[in-house]
C-alpha cells in the first residue's frame, strides 16, 4: 500500500475514532497531494469527504479549494485556451478551470461523421485543429453551411436546445477536437452558476441560423401557415403501437411536412416527447372549411415558454397533400 493510500486510512480511521481535528488535517494534507499530482477528482472527492467529517472547518476547507484551483490553473494547457480566447477571457479563473477540466480530447480522421441531421446530440464540439463540414441535407442534396477551422464550437443547437440535430457535421481532414458531455454542464450549478449561461452566449455568435441566413440559403421545405385548433397526441412505440394515455395541446402553426402545437407540461415530461413518434389528430378552421388531420411524425423540437408551457414540434412521416 503507498503512502497515499495508507494515510487516507489512517484519516479514515481518525474519522471513525471521532477526532475530526486529526482527520481533518489528513484530507487537507492528502487533497494538496492528489492535486499536486494533477489527480483533480480524487482531489475533489477527499475535499468533499472533510467537508463530511467537519463541515466548520472553514479555514481547511476555503484553503483546499484554493490549493485545487492554483493547480488546475497551472495544469491549463495555454495553447488550447488561446484557441478560444474571446470565450475564456469572459470567464472567472474558477469557470476557466471548470470549463477546460469538463472538455475530453478526441482525435477524427477524414470521413468521420460527428452527428447528422435528425441525431439527438448531447456533445458540443471544440475544433483545435482541423476541417470540419457543416451541411444540412434537403432533397437528397448536401447544402454546405459552413467551413469549421480552430477556435470554432459545434453542435450549439441541440446541445444547449431540446432539438434534434438540424444539420449534419463530418471531418473534411484529420481533426483534433475537444469534447463536453452535456451532463458534464448540471455539475456547474452550484459552482459555477454563471457559467453555462456565460458559454450560451458566446455560443449564440456562432449560432446556425445565422450562418445559413447569411449563405442565402433555405432549410425549410414548406410554407407555415399560423392555424388554430385542438390537438389530440399519442406516443407511439417503436412498433408504432400507441402508448400511454393520448394529451391535447393547441395547434400553433402547420404545413405540408409538419406542425407545432403547444401543451402544458412538466419540464421532464415535455423533454422526454423529443425523438418520440407522435400520432396527431386534429379537426382545423382553414378558408371557411373544416378540415381533418391524422398523421404519425417525429418529435424533432421542445421549446419551454412560460408557466409550464411547450411548443412541440413534429415532422410528419408522410406530407400533407398540397391543397
Amino acid at each position: 500500500m503507498d503512502d497515499l493510500a495508507k494515510l487516507e486510512d489512517q484519516a479514515e480511521q481518525y474519522a471513525r475514532n471521532g477526532d475530526a481535528q486529526a482527520a481533518v488535517k489528513c484530507f487537507c494534507d492528502l487533497v494538496a497531494r492528489y492535486a499536486r499530482a494533477k489527480n483533480f477528482p480524487k482531489a475533489e472527492a477527499l475535499r468533499e469527504r472533510l467537508m463530511a467529517v467537519d463541515d466548520m472547518a472553514l479555514t481547511e476547507i476555503i484553503k483546499t479549494a484554493e490549493i485545487i484551483e492554483a493547480e488546475k490553473s497551472n495544469a491549463i494547457d495555454q495553447d488550447h485556451v488561446d484557441a478560444f480566447k474571446a470565450l475564456y477571457d469572459t470567464l472567472t479563473e474558477e469557470e476557466t478551470n471548470a470549463l477546460y477540466f469538463a472538455k475530453e480530447p478526441l482525435v477524427l480522421e477524414a470521413g468521420e461523421v460527428l452527428y447528422r441531421q435528425g441525431d439527438v446530440n448531447t456533445r458540443l464540439f471544440f475544433i483545435l485543429h482541423g476541417h470540419l463540414k457543416l451541411y444540412f441535407s434537403r432533397e437528397g442534396k448536401d447544402n454546405l453551411i459552413a467551413t469549421l477551422e480552430q477556435g470554432a464550437i459545434a453542435g450549439q443547437d441541440s446541445f444547449f436546445g431540446s432539438t434534434l440535430c438540424t444539420t449534419s457535421l463530418a471531418v473534411q481532414s484529420s481533426a483534433e477536437l475537444q469534447v463536453i458531455e452535456r451532463q458534464k454542464v448540471a455539475a456547474w450549478k452550484e459552482s459555477v452558476p454563471a457559467l453555462e449561461a456565460k458559454l450560451q452566449q458566446f455560443c449564440h455568435k456562432q449560432d446556425v441560423g445565422q450562418l445559413v441566413t447569411k449563405k442565402g440559403l433555405e432549410r425549410r421545405m414548406c410554407r407555415r401557415i399560423k392555424v388554430e385548433g385542438p390537438v389530440v397526441a399519442q406516443v407511439l412505440n417503436a412498433s408504432q403501437q400507441p402508448v400511454g394515455k393520448p394529451f391535447r395541446g393547441d395547434m400553433a402553426d402547420i404545413s405540408n411536412t409538419g406542425l407545432s402545437f403547444y401543451i402544458k407540461a412538466t419540464d421532464k415530461s415535455a423533454q422526454m416527447l423529443l425523438g418520440r413518434s407522435l400520432q396527431i389528430k386534429s379537426t382545423l378552421e382553414a378558408g371557411g372549411k373544416r378540415q381533418r388531420i391524422e398523421r404519425t411524425g417525429v418529435t424533432v423540437a421542445v421549446t419551454p415558454l412560460f408557466f409550464g408551457d411547450f411548443s412541440i414540434h413534429i415532422k410528419f412521416n408522410r406530407p400533407l397533400k398540397s391543397s
